[in-house]
């Protein structure tokens, strides 16, 4: 059974588990798709933020980052140690968000699908899990830091005015207007 540690500032007086935090962080997201680790660890002084790090015993297997608002929770970040991938512990961490927002609709986005892309097999790799893990696609994408995104859900479907109304309270006006999302439908 897996067990949740959040990650907050007090996580960096750790320095093995932060390091195979910020060692996983780094390398499971192309540099475009970063914010600052720093930035993300003091989001969560907001109590609408969570930085998990996942446990099997003692071992880390995965992190998730997540913002909450009203009814719903976006899943930013979604990692798992390369030597854990394919063993299950990224569905058992999907299968854990429902019960830590237990009201709420989960929503992600991910890149779309591009049979041209030259990591397209990896694309549709993630897209099945999220399938398996019972999310559906939007009918509607994003773009994000330049990022052509996928939108999908579950526990219900989010529009697409609901999907940008997660992220003003957590950027605040100014990096709301220079890093919002916009909707391509």
């Amino acid at each position: 059974m897996l067990h949740i540690k959040q990650i907050t500032k007090e996580i960096q007086n750790d320095k093995k588990g932060f390091d195979q935090i910020k060692q996983l962080y780094q390398s499971a997201f192309p540099k475009q798709e970063q914010a600052s680790l720093a930035f993300l660890i003091n989001q969560t002084k907001k109590n609408t933020v969570r930085f998990d790090a996942f446990y099997d015993g003692d071992v880390f297997v995965g992190i998730t980052y997540t913002i909450s608002f009203e009814d719903m929770t976006y899943l930013w970040y979604l990692a798992i140690s390369p030597e854990f991938r394919g063993k299950g512990y990224g569905s058992q961490i999907m299968q854990q968000l429902p019960k830590i927002y237990p009201n709420n609709r989960i929503v992600l986005n991910l890149v779309v699908q591009d049979e041209f892309a030259s990591d397209s097999e990896i694309r549709k790799k993630r897209k099945a899990f999220y399938i398996s893990n019972g999310y559906t696609t939007a009918e509607y994408s994003c773009t994000f830091n330049r990022n052509h995104l996928d939108v999908m859900s579950t526990g219900g479907n989010v529009t697409a005015n609901e999907f940008l109304s997660i992220f003003k309270p957590y950027f605040g006006p100014i990096m709301y207007f220079l890093a919002k999302p916009k909707i391509i439908n």
